[in-house]
């Protein structure tokens, strides 16, 4: 729907209101103050015109030839064209400007041909003439009065003009009797009236000027409406005479005319009717009473030329009643009516009580003229429109806390109470309920109890309470009680507030008032003791004991009431958000406690508690703050031109944007089930935007702006304030206006299209829009997909993709309506839902052909979804979901050689290759289910030919999670290809590659034969020296700094590995070249995995970024890297800087609450995955707890739920498994083959973290096999750490064992009975038994894997012998360096 509004209160005269019909349009203009409101376009366009004056504007009339709006302003008239005569939306521009005398400009009313006659204390009469567009006023005639003109009317053809003043028994008609040079001669002739005349008109014949009679009515205080027929002679002479009267009942005071022409033109459409009105040509006066009544009287033979006596008939009367005008009005004005619409059937009724509202009508009149007994006293208007507001400027809106009422604040004593209004099913307005006249202006207010109790801070410190009832009460408004408040020197009321009881009483409220200073001051309202003084805490807060007090940031910077938005009232909800200077956002909630000891007052004290932990913004300064019961906080920054949402309960950022103009208010509001939409308030438009579903997968926003209100077309004037209330309705103030927008949309705003898609709407209502995209999404959704791919359900998705194939085949065959016969469950059963293993699910069996999800169903439901557009899915989403569809034919084909990790990251690539052009690289959960998937070699087989590049190579994080040996070779084959890549062959290029690799000799024959290179000759000399020595190092460290100099940073991080300088190769590569995969790709290849080098790197450089930045993923990654498997886990599921004594590494004024997508789902499903691996993993699961593991489910739950996965949170809550720490932990205290089991627990399932720097031996075996049992037994309750490399081969028994003991479970197996009998606690962790997978499982797996990774030590480069045996080094055959290149 189009914008509401009220455009503001009308000025309290008679003809402070005018509309006429002109170029087929409706065009209604009315003064409000010092504002002239004009609408047009079927009242959906509103332009306001703001007048340079201190007092109010009386008149306004519009000329129905040109459009011409005149509009007296103090002692002058402005007049105001429209810019083109033909426009679809018109629009008034500054004419020109009539000035006659200093005294004030009463009444005015356009004539034919520009004529415009003036009522001040002159009574004038002028011709606004066109010179080649500049339009200049000519004066034809005035003449002093003896008393200011109150009232004018001017006939058609300009010959007759009607005046009197206030209080007039008479009617002065200036007849115009000569027109000569520049100078127009009137005659006046008098028509008396027994008492002053209240009103007067000319019959209308139309827009065109007629020659006929003209008629004139008048009213006057003796209830009769006089008709005088003025018409002229043969001898051109014009004849003024009484032509009849009509009384009026005691009970009647209003009357209305329709004249003939209108009447004539509806029957001209409308044959069924009474003959009479076609052969009478009759006029209708509608004469009514207070009640809405109004009697029907044909005047017939006003039309009549030569004219003939007065007749009028009483028809059948006929109801006009509230909303259409005033209940029991003491005045009532009607503008001129006209055709409603362009129609003839309906006219358009707009009535004034002066009461302060416009009310506008739809004039049925088939139902006026229907004589049918049936007919009689039968309501013949519908309400459309109504006009009201301010008088003066709004300053500040402020609502009741159930969104019922809503209190307008203005700088002097004009204060209004509203409430919403259903005027029709299409039309939601705000009816005024009561006004507020204080001594001084309101500076706080609270609005209770629907409004019928208002509780106010004046200016002058005056705390009052008032009762308002309905503006229609014969009381009004009154002031109940009123307190002084003793003013505090430089400390100013900031905020005021409600405190709700638990149990809510109507007559007994608790209000707080805020101070700049943080002091708080409480009261008691009630009707029995008035105001009393209640005890109360103060917001100043003390540092703990922990915190620098010198430093401690306690001050309220911002401080706002939270919106309670919930449409159940709660007393435990929040009710104030501030930030501090230095960002810091804090929420309070208030208990009122009943105490009659030493800390009550009056018998009551109210106690502030925080509601949510703390939030650290990092933002300095902020402009505003504004928080919602749901949660949600908004901030904006000091220079206003970026906001930030924060959800306050998970601690998280959950949106940010940054706008060219300038913030200025914020608001918010929510749907039944919780879901938040916030305005953001700028200059001349406020933008609103609604949450969205969570997406871990592609990384939407999670808000999105859905509508623009913007009010620039119809006001020059600037938003002062805007609100929420009930029902979603937003309301805007600027100037004296209020613009009203409904949960209605509007379909042609471009934020409204874009927030729609190609989702259907089942109403079109902003709620509705909200809910559908927000809650649970159709279990065909993408994200549903994903995430229950994610959760292990590989099964459960076949069957939906199957089930979704077949519904859209049946659908597409028999062309159904897909909104109605396409299920959001997909019939499915819902417990198949919560079946946590794929060899659990109850495997289905389909008809034929397509009895299971194959490749064959694949495609064809893929063929189908780029037809078929599937309900409550975008098309971004349909397309994901064709990727999705794909990435299954590649895991089905896979799915019995890769574990399952390795197929989530078969699916992240196929969704990272789909949205490339958003998505740079894999994603670090995508990198973590490759890191800890035993068949890193087939997924990297699996990449195959897309692995041509280091571009590629970055992005696909090789550097991660590839084994050494592969990486190693991948370097190999990306030099080949970077020094030859293009025509101009450059070894500088591939240069990093091989200096790691430590093959200088071949980089060295590279320069050889890179003839015309500008420094082959320099490079070949300087390589060719022998680094080992000193002299050549120093040489090498030198070249690299001056290269950094001139910013060569590529070559002087290869200069630094020619001085084998590995840390200030990778600081260059990760600093200044920017290229992390590279550093660590480098120190994994110089130094081998696991470096010192690359553990320092990764600890001083890349975590304290992790901290800072919340990356759970990436702090994982780094602890498994530093081989800290217990941290590495918990780092999935516990906040990075909680971590060993990592909030010593970074600044904890940096740590600011960053994204949602820190808190990713598919953290859980690697924790859950990692603890059943092995057993340090396992362990450092149980430091984690029940308690933190308890909460973090449900934080998991409400994410899943937020992204609509609501089955696959019921699932995991469901088949969620604690461990019993205490079982636990005396299982691994008793158990006598503790020490044998961590050994080979480490063997069967331990991540490979030995260097292959170092090649293991067969021998290392019997090395320090008792001390190792030793060490073990001083603390039973810790797993076995491993200082070196040889912990891992060791068996750590004190028996004497074979030396194949360590690579043979199942000689393990068979030592002894109670090993046998005794069940170990790891046995849960194992499932290579039950799963039947012969993949890199067992002792002998991981040491094949040890085996057969490349050796690659550091003396290799110098040309020496490694100390190793024999047969280890025999096994590599000697290779030329340039075999690669032959």
């Amino acid at each position: 729907m189009s914008l509401k509004y009220l455009p503001g209160r009308p000025n309290d005269t008679q003809q402070t209101m005018c509309q006429t019909l002109w170029q087929d349009q409706l065009i209604f203009a009315y003064c409000s103050g010092n504002n002239l409101i004009i609408l047009s376009n079927d009242f959906t366009r509103l332009q306001t015109i703001y007048l340079e004056t201190k007092t109010d504007c009386p008149t306004v009339d519009i000329n129905p030839e040109n459009g011409f709006i005149a509009v007296a302003v103090n002692n002058k008239v402005n007049i105001f064209k429209p810019i083109h005569q033909v426009m679809k939306t018109p629009k008034w521009v500054f004419c020109c400007q009539i000035y006659h005398d200093d005294s004030q400009v009463n009444c005015l009313q356009w004539g034919h041909d520009n004529g415009i006659v003036i009522g001040s204390n002159y009574l004038s009469f002028w011709k606004i003439r066109d010179e080649f567009g500049r339009f200049v006023p000519i004066l034809l005639w005035n003449k002093r009065q003896p008393k200011p003109v109150y009232l004018v009317v001017l006939s058609n053809d300009c010959q007759l003009i009607a005046s009197c003043g206030k209080f007039d028994h008479s009617v002065k008609l200036w007849k115009r009797i000569s027109i000569s040079g520049e100078q127009d001669i009137f005659n006046l002739t008098l028509l008396p009236h027994p008492d002053y005349v209240t009103s007067m008109r000319w019959k209308k014949t139309g827009q065109s000027a007629s020659d006929g009679p003209k008629i004139l009515y008048t009213s006057c205080e003796d209830k009769h409406l006089r008709i005088w027929s003025c018409y002229q002679h043969d001898s051109g002479t014009i004849n003024v005479q009484a032509w009849g009267q009509i009384s009026l009942k005691p009970n009647q005071k209003f009357y209305l005319i329709i004249d003939s022409w209108i009447i004539q033109n509806f029957l001209q459409k409308m044959k069924t009717l009474d003959s009479y009105f076609i052969d009478k040509n009759v006029d209708i006066a509608l004469i009514g009473d207070t009640n809405g009544r109004f009697e029907v009287v044909a005047l017939e033979n006003l039309s009549n030329d030569p004219p003939k006596p007065l007749v009028h008939k009483n028809l059948l009367s006929k109801l006009i009643i509230h909303p259409s005008i005033a209940k029991n009005p003491d005045f009532l004005y009607f503008a001129e009516l006209q055709p409603y619409n362009n129609g003839c059937e309906k006219l358009s009724l707009i009535a004034n009580d002066l009461g302060g509202k416009i009310r506008h009508s739809s004039l049925d009149l088939s139902k006026l003229l229907d004589q049918k007994e049936d007919s009689k006293n039968q309501i013949i208007t519908k309400p459309k429109h109504k006009f009201t507001g301010h008088n003066k400027s709004i300053q500040k809106l402020i609502r009741s806390n159930d969104g019922e009422a809503m209190l307008t604040l203005s700088r002097f004593s004009e204060n209004c109470l509203w409430y919403p209004q259903q005027l029709s099913d299409d039309f939601t307005s705000l009816e005024l309920k009561n006004i507020i006249k204080t001594e001084k202006p309101i500076k706080l207010a609270v609005v209770q109890e629907k409004g019928n109790l208002v509780i106010n801070l004046l200016e002058n410190h005056k705390l009052q309470v008032w009762d308002c009832p309905n503006i229609h009460h014969k009381y009004g408004s009154h002031l109940c009680s009123e307190l002084v408040i003793p003013e505090i020197p430089d400390i100013e009321p900031i905020l005021m507030l409600n405190a709700p009881e638990k149990i809510h009483h109507h007559d007994r409220h608790f209000v707080m008032i805020i101070y700049s200073d943080a002091s708080v001051k409480a009261f008691e309202i009630s009707k029995k003791n008035g105001i009393l003084e209640v005890a109360t805490d103060s917001l100043k807060t003390k540092p703990a004991a922990n915190e620098d007090a010198e430093n401690y940031d306690s001050d309220i910077y911002r401080i706002s009431t939270i919106d309670p938005v919930h449409t159940t009232r709660s007393s435990n909800r929040p009710l104030i958000s501030l930030i501090t200077k230095s960002g810091i956002i804090k929420t309070y909630r208030a208990i009122v406690i009943e105490d009659h000891s030493s800390n009550g007052m009056n018998g009551y004290y109210i106690k502030w508690e925080k509601s949510h932990h703390e939030i650290q913004t990092g933002i300095e300064n902020a402009l505003f703050v504004r928080g919602s019961s749901t949660g949600k906080i908004c901030t904006v920054n000091s220079e206003g031109n970026s906001m930030s949402l924060f959800d306050v309960r998970r601690g998280v950022l959950e949106y940010s944007e940054s706008f060219s103009d300038k913030i200025l208010d914020i608001d918010w509001t929510s749907t039944d089930y919780g879901q938040s939409i916030v305005s953001i308030g700028f200059t001349g438009y406020a933008l609103l935007y609604t949450q969205l579903r969570y997406d871990y997968t592609n990384n939407n926003p999670s808000y999105l702006p859905i509508e623009k209100i913007d009010i620039t077309s119809h006001t020059a004037h600037n938003i002062g304030d805007s609100i929420w209330l009930k029902n979603a309705m937003f309301v805007v103030a600027s100037g004296n206006q209020l613009y009203i927008k409904d949960r209605s949309l509007d379909l042609n705003d471009p934020f409204t299209n874009r927030s729609i898609g190609s989702r259907v709407l089942y109403s079109n209502d902003i709620i509705n829009l909200s809910n559908v995209i927000n809650g649970p999404v159709p279990v065909y959704h993408p994200q549903f997909i994903i995430q229950a791919l994610y959760s292990s359900k590989l099964q459960l998705v076949k069957e939906l993709l199957l089930r979704l194939f077949l519904l859209l085949r049946e659908i597409d065959f028999k062309s159904k309506d897909i909104t109605t016969c396409l299920p959001s469950d997909l019939n499915i059963e819902p417990n198949k839902f919560f079946i946590s293993k794929n060899k659990d699910y109850p495997v289905e069996k389909f008809p034929d052909p397509y009895p299971e999800f194959n490749r064959t169903v694949a495609l064809a439901l893929s063929e189908l979804l780029t037809r078929i557009a599937l309900p409550f899915v975008t098309r971004h989403q349909q397309k994901t979901l064709i990727t999705t569809i794909e990435a299954m034919e590649e895991i089905m084909k896979n799915e019995n050689t890769v574990d399952y990790n390795g197929i989530r990251f078969l699916l992240g690539v196929k969704l990272f290759i789909a949205h490339r052009e958003k998505q740079k690289t894999l994603l670090l959960r995508d990198i973590s289910w490759a890191l800890h998937s035993d068949n890193k070699e087939i997924l990297l087989s699996l990449l195959g030919n897309q692995v041509n590049s280091w571009e590629r190579v970055v992005e696909f994080k090789l550097a991660y999670w590839v084994k050494e040996s592969n990486i190693i070779r991948v370097f190999e084959d990306i030099a080949k290809f970077e020094f030859s890549k293009n025509d101009t062959k450059d070894p500088s290029r591939c240069a990093i590659f091989y200096l790691a690799l430590k093959k200088k000799q071949i980089l060295l024959s590279l320069w050889k034969i890179s003839i015309g290179h500008p420094e082959q000759q320099k490079m070949l000399k300087f390589l060719s020296n022998d680094f080992n020595d000193p002299r050549w190092k120093t040489a090498a460290l030198k070249n690299a700094f001056v290269l950094l100099s001139k910013h060569r940073y590529m070559d002087a991080a290869c200069f630094f590995l020619l001085a084998d300088s590995l840390k200030d190769c990778i600081n260059v590569l990760y600093k200044q070249v920017e290229d992390l995969d590279l550093a660590i790709a480098v120190c994994r290849i110089y130094e081998g995995d696991n470096g010192p080098v690359l553990g320092d790197f990764l600890s001083s450089k890349i975590l304290p970024d992790a901290i800072i930045e919340n990356d759970r993923w990436l702090t994982s990654f780094i602890y498994w890297k530093l081989r800290k498997q217990d941290l590495s886990i918990k780092a999935l599921v516990t906040s990075p800087i909680d971590l060993e004594n990592n909030s010593e590494l970074v600044d904890k004024t940096k740590m600011v609450n960053k994204s949602f997508l820190v808190e990713d789902p598919a953290l859980l499903f690697l924790y859950e995955h990692l603890r059943k691996r092995n057993i340090k993993y396992f362990m450092g699961s149980l430091e984690i707890g029940e308690k933190i593991e308890t909460r973090l489910i449900l934080r998991v739950v409400d994410i899943m739920c937020r992204m609509g996965c609501n089955y696959l949170a019921v699932s995991l809550v469901c088949n969620w498994k604690f461990i019993d720490e205490r079982k636990s932990a005396k299982f691994v205290q008793e158990s006598p083959q503790k020490n044998n089991m961590f050994s080979s627990i480490d063997a069967m399932a331990a991540e490979p973290i030995i260097t292959t720097r170092f090649r293991p031996s067969l021998f290392d075996k019997f090395k320090e096999s008792g001390s190792t049992e030793t060490g073990n037994s001083t603390n039973p309750h810790q797993p076995i750490s491993t200082p070196n490399l040889l912990d891992a081969f060791s068996v750590g028994s004190s028996t004497t064992k074979s030396m194949l003991d360590g690579f043979s479970t199942d000689t393990k197996s068979q030592t002894g009975n109670s090993i046998m009998s005794s069940k170990s606690i790891l046995d849960d962790f194992v499932d290579t038994a039950k799963t039947g997978r012969s993949v890199n499982t067992g002792s002998n797996s991981i040491f094949a894997e040890k085996k057969s990774d490349k050796p690659h030590n550091a003396l290799d480069a110098a040309g020496t012998t490694a100390p190793v045996t024999k047969k280890l080094a025999t096994s590599s055959a000697p290779r030329s360096l340039l075999d690669d290149f032959m």
